[in-house]
């Protein structure tokens, strides 16, 4: 039962939950091989695989079809606007492969590498919306449309670790003091970038506030695009549809830079005295000083800063620490 608490005029909205309420089901199923080499060295295939159906997702009810004239007379009902529903008929898959590589420490070293090559896709990645796009339907009627690459969906992904007790030979007395117990460690990542939608900043199919509307796509965005932080994919692949109609472009269609990080540190451990320690820590974050922007480009079509990043994460950046223990 629904009360209105004003005059019907077209202006009152709200929010609801489609029903019936449906639970979310999701399956899995995985696999791998290991074979070892030697009594330190690992190596692994594995496969993994998921879907999800019956996920919560954002849209709109109440809402016009594309048209010229007045909105709220074309509406369904046009006593009230256009509100915001959660929906239950989501859906997700995702397919992944990882390649992996471990040394046991043995010898002073030990390392852990994995890559990873997958793939994602649903029909919205979130149940509001992310700097990637807002996750509600272009056209509200057909969500097939929606369709598309996650905006999770980092494509290749490598990541490592290691540690080295530098096999420097033990020396007594002052020398002693300075060149024994060095050690390195580090770990790193290297990301392909995730896709994110770009819509336009006006209703140009005259349906009102909500859904979020995409523009014509007439070329590949990443086809030969600039790349850099004024101009990153190519903006000129996307023009305004013709008036009172859809776009055709698709979401998620057009990928963030990759992110490479790579960190490192150099410790010494020296022993003063029977029971103090004087520990000496280096530490360098983004070693490499790869330059990581921030979030996605302006992806709002047409607007000033559209293809433009405006941050990035931070520099270089080096920690010294000395710390006595007793």
């Amino acid at each position: 039962r629904n009360i209105l608490l004003s005059n019907a005029n077209g202006t009152i909205g709200g929010s609801s939950l489609d029903y019936p309420y449906r639970s979310e089901f999701a399956n899995s199923w995985s696999f791998d091989v290991q074979r070892s080499f030697s009594s330190n060295w690992v190596v692994s295939a594995a496969y993994f695989g998921s879907h999800i159906s019956g996920a919560d997702n954002n849209t709109f009810r109440n809402v016009p079809t594309p048209g010229p004239g007045p909105i709220d007379p074309r509406r369904p009902n046009p006593l009230i606007s256009a509100y915001r529903a959660i929906r239950w008929d989501g859906w997700s898959i995702y397919h992944s492969g990882t390649l992996k590589a471990e040394k046991r420490f043995s010898r002073g070293f030990t390392l852990n590498a994995n890559y990873t090559w997958s793939k994602a896709m649903d029909d919205a990645s979130d149940v509001g919306g992310t700097f990637a796009e807002t996750n509600t339907p272009q056209d509200v009627y057909n969500v097939r449309n929606e369709r598309a690459l996650s905006s999770f969906d980092h494509r290749h992904r490598f990541v490592f670790s290691y540690t080295w007790v530098l096999p420097i030979a033990a020396r007594t007395g002052v020398a002693g003091k300075f060149i024994n117990g060095w050690s390195l460690s580090g770990l790193g990542s290297a990301t392909s970038g995730a896709p994110f939608t770009v819509n336009l900043p006006t209703d140009n199919a005259n349906i009102g506030a909500g859904p979020a509307q995409r523009p014509d796509v007439i070329a590949d965005p990443n086809e030969n695009a600039p790349g850099t932080a004024q101009q990153w994919f190519n903006a000129a692949a996307f023009v305004m549809p013709a008036q009172f109609t859809f776009g055709n472009a698709s979401r998620n269609i057009v990928r963030t830079d990759n992110e490479i990080s790579i960190d490192m540190a150099v410790h010494k451990d020296t022993a003063i005295g029977e029971r103090g320690r004087l520990q000496f820590r280096a530490e360098m974050f983004n070693l490499t000083n790869h330059t990581n922007f921030a979030d996605v480009p302006g992806r709002t079509a047409f607007a000033a800063t559209f293809g433009r990043y405006t941050s990035a994460q931070a520099p270089r950046q080096l920690q010294l620490a000395l710390k006595f223990l007793f």
